[in-house]
């Protein structure tokens, strides 16, 4: 059941962020395709991966009352890739994670600090969660940036898909004396 204490639909910044639905297939397949989206997340995936996704996605938000939010550029309406927190395991642990990813046109632009830090205070202040947890490649170091932008703290190495990462964590504590 969906809560409205974390919004299904908000604008960040010029990024239009919404639940996921069938409508965005085509745009996941497309970037699930693109070896430059997919370069951090595994490499590229089929329709049936995407698919799969969405629906992954939008029973989480069903499930949870919280989740990803697919993007979408308000300039032109061009998909610009998924964001938000969701519920994981990461290093053994459940865990609610921050997770961001855009489309290579929309990277380097503040777009994953800014919605990451609504991402963040939404889950926080809203949602009431204890900590926020973050994880990437070794070297990912745009998001490893991101990450330290909106004031993660290291925490530990560990493998993750056969690949060595790292874990942030971000407290409330932390949130709430920012």
């Amino acid at each position: 059941m969906l809560r409205q204490r974390f919004p299904t639909i908000v604008e960040i910044g010029g990024v239009l962020a919404d639940v996921p639905h069938d409508g965005y297939l085509d745009a996941v397949t497309n970037a699930f395709a693109d070896p430059a989206m997919m370069t951090t997340l595994g490499g590229v995936r089929s329709e049936e991966a995407a698919a799969a996704f969405i629906a992954r996605a939008r029973g989480h938000w069903r499930d949870e009352g919280f989740g990803l939010w697919f993007l979408r550029d308000m300039r032109d309406g061009a998909f610009a890739g998924w964001a938000g927190i969701r519920m994981c395991e990461a290093a053994g642990e459940h865990v609610v994670e921050l997770a961001y990813a855009l489309t290579p046109r929309m990277r380097c632009k503040g777009h994953a600090t800014r919605i990451g830090a609504a991402a963040l205070q939404l889950g926080f202040d809203n949602l009431g969660l204890d900590e926020i947890v973050a994880f990437t490649t070794l070297t990912n170091t745009h998001s490893l940036a991101v990450m330290e932008r909106l004031d993660f703290r290291f925490d530990r190495e560990f493998e993750h898909a056969g690949l060595p990462h790292v874990l942030y964590r971000r407290s409330a504590a932390l949130h709430r004396a920012a």
